[in-house]
């Protein structure tokens, strides 16, 4: 599959990990997009800090529940990190963590806007909820 065939996020790997079960699938959504905002800030220390080991880690770690998740265009570049870091590239990898916190965003807005169509709300109104 090349870079350009990648989904933000491809529902039918959920599908086919879990079956129809859109309350599973919805959690398991939710507990990546925690692991995603807390292995992105570790991602971004690691990377001030010039741990290029801890960056490859911590970027095979995330790009495995990725993966999983069904968040391929997100998985991909994690990939691409988890090599440069190994690389010790240091501008490669500062472009590929801003990549990829733009791509979670994506993920985000797929998972939100997914929640709301399921639930009758507008993106917006899903976002207000309390």
């Amino acid at each position: 599959m090349t870079e350009k065939n990648l989904e933000i996020l491809n529902k039918n790997i959920m599908l086919d990990l879990i079956g129809d079960d859109p309350v599973m699938i919805k959690q398991f959504e939710i507990d990546f997009l925690k692991q995603a905002k807390e292995s992105l800030q570790k991602l971004i220390l690691m990377y001030n800090q010039g741990s290029f080991s801890g960056v490859k880690e911590e970027a095979h770690f995330l790009k495995t529940s990725a993966a999983a998740v069904g968040a391929e265009q997100t998985s991909y570049l994690l990939k691409a990190l988890e090599l440069s870091g190994e690389e010790e590239d240091k501008p490669k990898c500062k472009r590929l963590i801003v990549n990829i916190k733009t791509s979670l965003q994506q993920v985000r807005g797929a998972i939100i806007d997914d929640s709301a169509s399921n639930s009758g709300l507008s993106p917006s109104q899903g976002d207000n909820a309390s």
